[in-house]
């Protein structure tokens, strides 16, 4: 495998210098210079905020050409972890004593709801077209306390999958569950679900497209940083919730489950699955500077942070090893600044070039993969399986601990797929709140076992927080559901009550 050495090209522009690392094969030295500045990736609109200009070292290397055995082998600088890792417990009143609900809300707060239900009002207010024979003229104000059991009541059709929403009211014996008509009728959680809002349309600043879902998105979010101190490593990576309507910033990933939908980026703690912030894609005016606050925040904390290729390049890699944070992850092999890697390898074969800090590597698997890492070193290990033949199967130290390291994200999108409380609905905006909600009940699970060191499940979890909710917020409903003539009790059929006349 080859090696090679930093090499800093620079000229002046508009007097003042323009470092850039390019990194270089013994073969390549005597290339042309404009061959390697060129520019090639039009993905990179995220690292537009960082500042990359003081992550260069500003040193010149000797460009004579030495032998691949003068070259020494790629060390990474280590990193240790400085903070001690774990839930904040005394900012959010937690302890290991603390009930499911006290965890759940941690993230989604009363205060929250109470604005939820303040916005809910108000949107029935200034309703239009209401017919005479509306359900909206008989609207009651709802308030906080009404909202947690709409909220559960939503999370408890998930787990009894039926076809229609009023099904779950419904008085057939084959399919009638009294505990819905116990707490809500009917036609007031449709009426809640119909008005549910969340903002002030007359406030929304134009161009805002997640104006519709700001308030809470900012809210629980905010909470999900404060919340956790992250462990070492960290990863990034895209999630989608489905929707196929029609909105402006709606995505196609083959690779996801759903394929269609909103596109998430979510930052997600390795150890716990704690999901430590997200970012909602856009378009054009997605917050990528919000990316770079929060990277900003776990700087010079020694931290390990896996990517994938739509994130990774060489200049980020610089950036964060300055910043004393490590990072891994795959990269395209057309990403500015990246070495030349031509070589054609049979499967299992590897080609490498590193500068001082950083470490490329090209591997043959069923196609070529290219990792970028700036923490791990260039060599093979077994990953404790063999092929068909008997033989070991060895990959790069890498491209193992990305692929143990990067699984938190999808992992998150499979517990969801169980217990997930979204419906399916005509608003966009409406779909990506109960997804939030979702996402607030993976973490409160996250931190309900680090705190307290049980094993649940997630399913075990969620029902447990139905429960206690409906025993803090709710109060027995007299059922106003009409029932059905297929099941009237028998003193209603007898001779003076016959069912058919």
């Amino acid at each position: 495998m080859n090696n090679i050495r930093t090499k800093f090209v620079h000229k002046y522009s508009n007097n003042s210098f323009l470092f850039d690392n390019i990194m270089l094969s013994d073969s390549q030295i005597a290339e042309s210079l404009d061959e390697i500045l060129q520019d090639i990736d039009s993905d990179d609109d995220f690292l537009d905020d960082i500042n990359f200009d003081d992550a260069v070292e500003p040193e010149l290397q000797d460009l004579e050409s030495k032998c691949p055995s003068d070259v020494p082998q790629f060390v990474p600088t280590a990193r240790k972890k400085k903070i001690k890792p774990g839930v904040n417990k005394t900012e959010f009143g937690l302890s290991d004593q603390s009930s499911i609900l006290d965890f759940f809300e941690a993230f989604v707060t009363p205060s929250l709801f109470g604005k939820v239900a303040f916005e809910t009002n108000r949107y029935c207010q200034q309703f239009e077209n209401v017919t005479s024979g509306s359900r909206i003229n008989q609207w009651v104000h709802v308030d906080c306390e009404e909202m947690f059991v709409f909220l559960a009541i939503t999370m408890l059709m998930a787990r009894n999958k039926k076809l229609e929403i009023q099904d779950y009211w419904s008085m057939d014996p084959l399919s009638h569950q009294p505990i819905f008509g116990k707490y809500m009728s009917r036609n007031r959680y449709q009426i809640i679900l119909q008005m549910l809002h969340f903002s002030q349309n007359e406030d929304q600043v134009p161009g805002d497209r997640l104006a519709k879902v700001r308030m809470p998105l900012k809210e629980i979010t905010k909470n999900f940083k404060e919340a956790m101190v992250p462990f070492e490593n960290l990863a990034i990576d895209e999630s989608l919730v489905l929707w196929k309507g029609r909105l402006s910033f709606k995505q196609f990933i083959k690779t996801k489950r759903h394929r269609f939908g909103i596109k998430i980026f979510v930052l997600c703690d390795v150890e716990t699955d704690f999901i430590l912030d997200i970012i909602i894609y856009t378009g054009s005016t997605t917050e990528y500077k919000k990316l770079t606050l929060v990277l900003e925040f776990l700087m010079l904390l020694g931290h390990k942070l896996f990517i994938d290729n739509w994130y990774s390049s060489p200049s980020l890699a610089k950036y964060l090893h300055k910043k004393k944070t490590n990072v891994t992850g795959t990269i395209r092999k057309n990403r500015k600044g990246m070495p030349s890697l031509l070589a054609k390898l049979n499967v299992g074969q590897t080609e490498s070039q590193h500068t001082k800090n950083m470490l490329v590597v090209k591997w043959k698997d069923r196609r070529d993969v290219f990792m970028l890492t700036t923490q791990f070193e260039d060599k093979m290990v077994h990953v404790g399986k063999n092929d068909h033949q008997g033989n070991a199967i060895l990959k790069p130290v890498a491209v193992m601990h990305y692929n143990e390291s990067m699984g938190p994200i999808d992992k998150t999108d499979m517990l969801l797929s169980s217990v997930e409380c979204v419906r399916r609905t005509i608003k966009w905006y409406k779909k990506l709140f109960f997804h939030l909600i979702d996402l607030s009940l993976l973490n409160a699970y996250s931190a309900y076992k680090t705190c307290t060191g049980l094993k649940i499940s997630l399913a075990d979890f969620q029902f447990q927080l139905i429960r206690e909710i409906f025993t803090k917020y709710a109060t027995q409903k007299k059922n106003l559901c009409r029932h059905s003539n297929t099941c009237l009790p028998e003193r209603l059929q007898e001779r003076h009550f016959p069912s058919m006349v």
